[in-house]
């Protein structure tokens, strides 16, 4: 939703759906990780903590938290053979990304197919994203073939995101 449509309520919801659970489960497994010496965590975030996505502030919002305790707590626990990371997608054709063409499409009172394409037509590569793509990058950080990437956040959007970093 826009910023102007949100409550308090909203605020603090998304701050539980999006942020306090992350935290808690990562104090969980870390002492786990230092205790074996040897951890590996992935963060499904946004493409949006690089470029905000229209008519979502507060998943904007919500997850640049999450972006700054990574990034630190990577750091704190480097030399530990703990490494997390984030994978930052766009669009992909996902139940998700159904909701935000939906969302376009009344906001902007278009159809499905019109929402759809205008926020294709943006993506360099052509299309959406496969599920399958986004997997197997999730993999390869999960395995030991990447165990000297730590407090990246790691964009998969076709080209769609404008920024260099």
């Amino acid at each position: 939703m826009r910023f102007m449509d949100t409550t308090l309520s909203d605020w603090d919801h998304a701050y539980n759906l999006l942020v306090r659970w992350k935290v808690a489960l990562t104090k969980l497994l870390i002492p786990f990780f230092i205790e074996n010496k040897y951890g590996k965590l992935v963060y499904v975030e946004s493409v949006s903590v690089k470029q905000p996505v229209e008519n979502l502030v507060l998943s904007n919002s919500m997850r640049m938290p999450v972006i700054g305790f990574v990034k630190t707590l990577s750091q704190e626990t480097a030399g530990k053979n703990i490494c997390m990371n984030i994978m930052a997608p766009g669009y992909h054709d996902t139940p998700a990304v159904q909701r935000v063409f939906r969302k376009k499409a009344e906001v902007n009172g278009i159809s499905f197919e019109e929402a759809k394409q205008s926020l294709v037509s943006h993506i360099p590569a052509g299309n959406m994203g496969d599920p399958a793509d986004f997997a197997s990058l999730a993999a390869w950080l999960l395995s030991p073939l990447s165990n000297y990437v730590n407090g990246q956040t790691i964009t998969l959007d076709g080209g769609a995101t404008k920024a260099s970093f």
